[in-house]
């Protein structure tokens, strides 16, 4: 099929998640052109990452989007670690406020994502596209152009001055490019489970360090909460995923075999980082370009710093005859 339109841009961000979209609002509010597109035909509608924290929040005040998100945020809750007795024999709750916030804070990333796309509303020479997928790109000393594609088959092309690939773990813009990714990946994967509401009145992460099946709970704004699971060695995968043996494990360890389910999932945990993060006039960000275990909840807190690292990088580029040095640095 013949492409049907060109879209010039100055940054082209692939991927609609909390970090494209960030980019795409500290890009927006320096005045730049943006496009984001993502295949998907809205933001996630179920619960991912649930943990925001302070450096994330105060990045945030950068676009002036602080204020509303502090109001969907449960602020400033801690850890109680447990042994196979129940009883705690270690607490982390800090209180400090260095970045202005508190450390750990729970979110719904749905509202978050939601929020983050409204705001691109303020931004006329913004354009956020729903049900586009990235076929194909090249790139040359000036541009890189993108072919896209529809829901509905329509081909078309974006050029832009740089592309920023927040795509996920599962990156096409990485293999295409053929960066490797190297770290662990471990056989050891566990079982999450979303509640829409919940029993259990303990204001902090509960973490069960118990050898035959640890597990961790933790509490959600409005009244939510998640259970992660460690799947044992023989244990069907198909079976643990039944919710007749998630509500027996609810009511093996808390309140909360009756309550609703939201979403149960298996996760096999990542350390893994991307070999470079940049190639010519297009960069990874987020999942993209690293990978990592949940439990500390920074996978999504991370992929912020990314971007809010590279957004100024990219707006200074923009004037500059010879900005690699400035742009290598994003990495470094």
């Amino acid at each position: 099929m013949a492409l049907s339109k060109t879209v010039d841009t100055d940054i082209l961000i692939i991927g609609a998640g909390p970090t494209g979209l960030f980019l795409a609002n500290l890009l927006s509010q320096m005045r730049l052109d943006v496009t984001v597109i993502e295949k998907n035909l809205s933001t996630v509608s179920e619960p991912r990452a649930i943990s925001i924290d302070d450096e994330a929040l105060r990045a945030l005040q950068q676009v002036g989007l602080v204020d509303e998100i502090s109001k969907t945020i449960t602020r400033g809750y801690g850890s109680i670690y447990k042994g196979p007795n129940g009883k705690a024999f270690a607490i982390s709750n800090p209180s400090s406020k260095e970045f202005g916030f508190e450390k750990r804070n729970a979110f719904h990333q749905p509202q978050f994502e939601c929020l983050l796309a409204k705001a691109l509303e303020r931004h006329a020479k913004t354009e956020l596209m729903f049900g586009v997928e990235l076929i194909a790109f090249n790139q040359n000393t000036n541009l890189v152009t993108a072919k896209c594609r529809l829901k509905n088959g329509t081909f078309f092309t974006i050029q832009a001055k740089f592309l920023v690939a927040c795509d996920g773990g599962k990156s096409f813009v990485r293999k295409s490019l053929d960066i490797p990714m190297f770290g662990e990946t471990f056989a050891e994967p566990w079982l999450i489970v979303d509640l829409k509401s919940t029993k259990n009145r303990n204001f902090h992460t509960e973490v069960f360090c118990n050898s035959e099946r640890p597990f961790i709970t933790l509490p959600g704004p409005n009244g939510t909460r998640r259970y992660e699971f460690r799947i044992r060695q023989k244990e069907s995968k198909n079976k643990v995923k039944t919710e007749e043996f998630v509500r027996k494990l609810l009511k093996e360890t808390g309140p909360d075999s009756e309550e609703p389910i939201i979403r149960i999932l298996i996760y096999t945990f990542h350390a893994r980082l991307a070999k470079q993060w940049r190639k010519g006039r297009i960069f990874l960000a987020g999942d993209a370009a690293h990978l990592s275990p949940p439990f500390a909840g920074q996978g999504m807190n991370s992929g912020l710093r990314d971007v809010h690292n590279l957004a100024w990088k990219l707006d200074e580029a923009m004037s500059m005859k010879h900005s690699d040095l400035l742009l290598n640095s994003y990495e470094e």
